[in-house]
């Protein structure tokens, strides 16, 4: 797959990139923009004025011994260079803040836009990229333009309008010397377009190894332990050296290429200001530059000042480009759709005083008139097929019905559409033909947040997030009280462990919940989902992870948290599905057998095989 990190690439829309990114900078924003160019204008001008009236300071200082000057000439003049030096350097600090504080907050805003569009797409898109491709989004792309905001801008205007006003103060002095300066920027800039363009391209390769070597670091930590038991630490390292030279090798090119730009720099400035005091003293002394060794000095200044934004200027107009491509990349990100939910039937509360006091909100009459459906938890499947990929179906024609409080399993092998189904009925995805009903009502009219708050899901894979333990049990309602926690882990028997813990339900947990074991983990996902008190229950694999003796506690639990409830279970241990009211078995996205365990055992088919140990789920 290919990566998404391409620093010092130019954007491959200018115009559309610069002009989306300046929408961020609307309103006040847009003015103190406009006020920080025209301070850092001021700034520049500021010095090269002062530069200019140095001559004249000269030549009052020499009238001054000839009569010709007074001391109060050269008064006003110190204090106009002094005053023009001060409020230049005052305009500097300015910018500076009003620069930075400006670009956080527009960082801050495009942040929020990265989260809130990553948190509205659908599952798909996620399947589709790798986490490192998200992730540069958020560190690489708004780092670069961070940095860029924050000071290549305001630096780059600095250093443009430098030359410009050095270049106009040189040609007032004298226009045949200003010549020879010319000669030299063009040099220079003939230079840093040539070697700019080889920095790209390294600085591109730089990027890209580094991201090799990011993705290979994060799974290694990631699968430690396996790493470990199969004793491949030798055999990572050697592809980790292989990786890490070519980052090496790459990045020494890059700040070659990159560092190469000083030298010559400084030395063509160095030249330059040789051949101009030769010159300039020539012109003096010949008579032919006006204001003699005042205006000489004047110009010899302005010669050694000339090459310095040029550095700069190299520098800030890369990382420019590169902000803009990472921008590029960013707004191509948030461009790409959002989940579909044109649901307009939502879930609401009619009784605070049971455990079901829930309705569907039914709107008809222009939506000013609804009908209230109470929530009980059918599930009906009508034909459904669906596929990740175009004609390509995983599941066919599925066909089943889950009454309220029924507990309907699903046995197969692994690639025969269980999981899929669950997550169809949670609209992770859409399906492709046919229908699925809740409580009679299409799945597509209902708002997904509505659809999935009535559905509580326990997973093979438990995803805790960092936090105390009753943070993680209240992360499906998070307004419980603890006794309800409690009473929560009480049921998925998970309380026991949880009290023998040294700070209990006040336990922090890092990196996923790794500081438990797997089946304490799975316990917590289970006290979540008897927490929601959802009518929808799904157990996908949920006691995958659990010991025998563990699993028969949870099991007498979870049918205590079942009662009244609809509940769909995946199981590869057929213990768990035993009492059933049907049980459908898949193969190759098709049902070819339901019923419930007696009667799929009097068969003497698939389940039967499975169940004797004829055959093997994988």
């Amino acid at each position: 797959m290919k990566s998404n990190v391409e620093s010092y690439k130019k954007p491959k829309n200018f115009l559309k990139t610069m002009k989306r990114l300046l929408h961020y900078y609307k309103g006040w924003k847009l003015v103190i923009l406009i006020v920080v160019i025209f301070l850092t204008i001021f700034s520049s001008i500021s010095s090269i004025i002062g530069t200019f009236m140095l001559k004249d300071v000269i030549n009052i200082i020499l009238g001054i011994k000839k009569g010709t000057s007074t001391w109060n000439e050269l008064s006003l003049n110190l204090l106009f260079m002094g005053s023009l030096y001060f409020l230049g350097a005052m305009s500097t600090m300015i910018y500076n803040q009003l620069m930075i504080r400006t670009s956080q907050k527009v960082i801050s805003q495009l942040r929020k836009d990265l989260i809130t569009h990553t948190l509205h797409l659908p599952v798909e898109e996620f399947n589709k990229h790798t986490r490192g491709e998200f992730m540069t989004f958020y560190t690489n792309d708004i780092d670069t333009l961070n940095n860029a905001l924050n000071d290549a801008f305001s630096n780059f205007v600095f250093s443009l309008s430098n030359i410009i006003g050095t270049l106009i103060g040189i040609f007032l002095i004298n226009v045949y010397l200003s010549l020879v300066v010319v000669f030299f920027l063009l040099l220079m800039i003939i230079f840093i377009i040539f070697n700019s363009k080889k920095c790209q391209k390294y600085y591109k390769n730089v990027q890209t190894s580094l991201s090799k070597m990011n993705s290979f670091i994060e799974e290694n930590i990631k699968g430690t332990k396996v790493e470990k038991a199969f004793n491949h630490q030798e055999i990572n390292y050697s592809k980790f050296d292989k990786i890490n030279k070519d980052v090496q090798s790459t990045s020494t090119e890059a700040f070659y290429r990159t560092q190469m730009n000083v030298p010559v720099i400084v030395a063509l400035s160095y030249f330059n200001f040789s051949v101009s005091c030769v010159l300039g003293v020539i012109f003096a002394y010949k008579g032919l530059l006006v204001g003699g060794v005042a205006a000489l000095t004047s110009y010899l200044v302005y010669v050694r000042q000339s090459a310095r934004p040029f550095n700069f200027i190299t520098q800030h107009v890369n990382s420019i480009l590169s902000a803009l491509a990472g921008s590029e990349r960013i707004f191509n990100f948030l461009d790409i759709p959002e989940e579909i939910d044109k649901g307009n039937i939502t879930l609401v509360k009619i009784n605070s005083d049971k455990d079901f006091s829930y309705a569907w909100k039914i709107p008809n009459l222009n939506n000013k008139e609804y009908d209230l459906i109470p929530l009980k938890g059918e599930i009906k499947f009508i034909n459904v097929s669906f596929g990740y990929l175009e004609n390509q179906n995983i599941l066919k024609n599925i066909n089943f019905t889950a009454e309220p409080g029924q507990k309907i399993a699903f046995v197969g092998s692994t690639g025969a559409g269980k999981t899929t189904i669950i997550s169809l009925i949670s609209r992770l995805y859409e399906i492709n033909k046919g229908s699925i009903l809740y409580d009679g009502i299409d799945i597509k009219d209902i708002k997904k947040e509505s659809l999935r708050r009535s559905i509580s899901l326990v997973t093979q894979d438990t995803h805790l997030f960092t936090g105390t333990i009753k943070d993680s049990i209240s992360y499906s309602r998070r307004h419980s009280t603890f006794e309800e926690i409690q009473h929560a882990a009480i049921i998925a028997n998970a309380d026991s462990f949880i009290s023998r813990l040294p700070f209990g339900y006040d336990t922090m947990l890092y990196e996923d919940g790794h500081n438990l074991s797997e089946g304490q983990r799975q316990l917590l996902a289970l006290a979540r989902a008897a927490l929601s008190k959802p009518p929808l229950l799904i157990l996908d694999e949920a006691t995958s992870n659990i010991d025998t003796h563990t699993e028969k506690l949870v099991q007498e639990s979870m049918d205590r948290l079942m009662l009244n409830r609809t509940v769909l279970v995946i199981a590869h241990r057929l213990s768990t599905v035993r009492n059933s009211n049907e049980i459908l078995c898949l193969e190759n996205g098709n049902i070819i057998e339901r019923g419930s365990h007696d009667k799929l055992l009097s068969l003497n088919g698939y389940y039967a095989k499975l169940y004797k140990g004829i055959s093997e789920l994988n």
